[in-house]
């Protein structure tokens, strides 16, 4: 994938077809390019199997999923796009992934505060003078 697709990013989603193992077994490609480009260890990264309403086409057991999951720290969503009963994991991977997002970020800030490198701002009291600009 291209460099700047990795610059800056948050969070990594990584998505599979349940119903084709190609697609599963070629994680690991997409995991190790993830890494390739400096993504840091810290960064949430959630695994989503997609098609789960097609229970009879299932090539991807949730035991194997659930398997590579823990090996690569990441949580598991199974999931449905096209299937109005299954669609609510699709909100629960955002609103996880958010929940992860607020969390690092409360720990970036403490640490950066450790080390000295947050900027604490000191606003003065207002003036007097009601005419005056503000800026």
């Amino acid at each position: 994938m291209v460099e700047h697709y990795y610059r800056n990013v948050h969070a990594v989603v990584f998505v599979y077809d349940v119903t084709k193992m190609a697609s599963f077994l070629n994680l690991k490609n997409w995991i190790e390019e993830c890494n390739g480009h400096a993504v840091p260890a810290l960064v949430p990264k959630v695994l989503v199997g997609n098609k789960c309403d097609l229970r009879d086409q299932i090539q991807v057991p949730s035991s194997m999923a659930l398997k590579f999951a823990d090996a690569h720290n990441m949580l598991l969503f199974e999931t449905s796009a096209k299937d109005p009963k299954e669609s609510q994991n699709v909100e629960s991977i955002f609103m996880c992934l958010a929940c992860r997002l607020k969390a690092h970020k409360s720990l970036l800030y403490r640490d950066m505060e450790r080390q000295g490198k947050g900027q604490k701002i000191e606003l003065a009291p207002a003036s007097g003078n009601k005419n005056a600009c503000p800026c």
